[in-house]
């Protein structure tokens, strides 16, 4: 009977890969732009960037096939829009980090697989917790030895001008803030599967989380650019598996209304997802998910968690499973965002793997608040 039952479950999982290829389609396939709609001004008039999460690719076969996919989009797009920045939101190796800075998967899962030449430019990194199960020491020191990797600290501030407006990128660690989904680091993958998952439960090392709390409020106080823009691994709101972070709730969403941020993005859930809050005195907050850059997962476990006023748009639709080996294992589908800061608003357009344009939304420039602007006495952990 034992056996009966294993091969039927072999067979099943055969099945469902077998028309999870059959349904897939080449992104090339897809017509996007064409270079020659470059404008020479562009650089003038706009500042580009792609955001992706979750990029950690698979052991053994290093890349799944949702990928290959949203790689190759992403360097259409980025040829196309001549792409000067990819905002990369944690989670880059999987299933447990790297080893060292040497590690072999620092060019498997990421240098060989974004090698496309409209893809060589500054990737902002940031860890996720998978990456804080393993070595994520080396994941900085690997900035070392990459022409695209950008990895300085564990948070670190990144600002872009274009023809006066200015864009501060706040990138911060939420595992420092919040603690990690499993008691454990500097693991093996064995080590990783027989530790228990749960819910961030505070971070292991408190005077360190506050001492980045403390260097963030400094930043965004400080801050008088046009776009200021938080990003970390863990979500605010999110409606699939691992829904919303209560921490972040707590402790960063306050910090987002009193400095009028415009946008917190992240990754963690494997899905592309857009939610709008309101922050003081008629500023919105937008809150933006990508984390499908190598699987896609349905889940719509926390969906009822939210309204409709609030939750603007997620991808991938409901579908009749909420987890499987096909989607978990990058079979099928995957996803990332296209942002276009002008200056007056930034668009944001979100695609799947084939070059769907799925969803798109505005986020307009912020009220800078100078009551707020003032000289901090703290010093900060890395300014760039």
């Amino acid at each position: 009977m034992r056996k009966l039952v294993c091969l039927s479950g072999i067979v099943c999982v055969t099945m469902l890969f077998f028309i999870a290829v059959s349904n897939v389609s080449s992104p090339n396939e897809v017509p996007l732009w064409s270079a020659n709609v470059m404008d020479p001004q562009r650089n003038e008039k706009t500042f580009r960037i792609l955001l992706v999460g979750d990029t950690g690719g698979i052991p053994i076969l290093e890349t799944t096939w949702a990928q290959r996919g949203v790689k190759e989009t992403m360097a259409l797009i980025a040829n196309g829009k001549d792409v000067q920045m990819v905002l990369n939101m944690g989670d880059n190796i999987y299933f447990t980090g790297p080893t060292d800075e040497f590690d072999p998967r620092f060019e498997t899962r990421f240098e060989a697989v974004y090698d496309s030449p409209s893809l060589q430019v500054k990737w902002l990194t940031i860890a996720g917790n998978h990456d804080h199960f393993g070595n994520v020491t080396a994941e900085i020191e690997y900035t070392k030895h990459s022409r695209k990797w950008y990895f300085p600290s564990l948070y670190y501030k990144q600002s872009e001008e274009f023809n006066g407006t200015r864009i501060d990128f706040i990138m911060i660690d939420t595992i420092s803030l919040c603690g990690n989904t499993k008691d454990i680091q500097n693991a093996g993958f064995i080590e990783m599967l027989r530790n228990e998952s749960h819910d961030p439960r505070g971070p292991a090392n408190v005077s360190a989380a506050e001492e980045q709390w403390t260097w963030l409020e400094t930043m965004l106080s400080q801050s008088s650019a046009q776009y200021l823009i938080v990003s970390g691994h863990y979500p605010m709101h999110s409606m699939s598996s691992h829904g919303p972070t209560e921490c972040l709730r707590n402790r960063l969403d306050p910090l987002l209304k009193r400095y009028n941020v415009n946008a917190y993005f992240s990754g963690h859930d494997h899905s592309l997802q857009h939610f709008e809050y309101d922050g003081n005195e008629g500023h919105k907050i937008h809150y933006v998910v990508s984390g499908a850059a190598s699987r896609a997962d349905a889940s719509t476990k926390h969906v009822k968690e939210f309204s409709k006023d609030n939750l603007k748009f997620n991808y991938p639709e409901k579908s009749w499973f909420s987890w499987s080996p096909v989607s978990q294992l990058g079979f099928r589908k995957g996803g990332f965002i296209y942002a276009e800061f002008g200056h007056e608003s930034a668009r944001l357009d979100f695609y799947d793997k084939n070059g769907k344009q799925l969803y798109a939304t505005f986020i307009p420039t912020r009220r800078i608040l100078t009551e707020f602007v003032t000289k901090s006495t703290v010093s900060p952990f890395v300014e760039i």
